[in-house]
């Protein structure tokens, strides 16, 4: 026996119904080909920018604590690490200046806000 009132499973598919969904997808506007060529360009050099960090950072063979120079007159060592960073680690040090750049800019960007507010 059929009843006029729906129950509430009736209801709940009417009101999500995966048909109603897809048909307000497929009206949605195509951008143009430009916006999409921008769009791959910015992918491409995002992803151009973390094959280069990943290739530094797995690419290099760090130093351990043990083979850091140790001079007993200066315990903070930092001439010893200042030498390490400039000799041997200076493409990690200039990528890692790069990342905390973009990350500043970044942040300024976001702080920013809109133009029209």
């Amino acid at each position: 026996m059929a009843t006029d009132k729906p129950d509430i499973w009736d209801s709940f598919v009417h009101q999500f119904n995966p048909r109603r969904f897809l048909i307000r997808l497929a009206h949605m506007e195509i951008p143009p080909l430009e916006v999409i060529g921008r769009a791959i360009l910015r992918a491409s050099i995002v992803g151009l920018f973390l094959a280069v960090v990943l290739v530094s950072l797995y690419g290099t063979s760090w130093t351990t604590v043990d083979q850091l120079p140790q001079n007993m007159e200066d315990q903070s060592n930092i001439k010893a690490i200042g030498t390490l960073i400039f000799t041997d680690f200076v493409v990690p040090f200039e990528v890692l200046s790069i990342v905390l750049l973009s990350s500043l800019m970044g942040a300024i960007y976001m702080a920013k806000g809109e133009d029209n507010q």
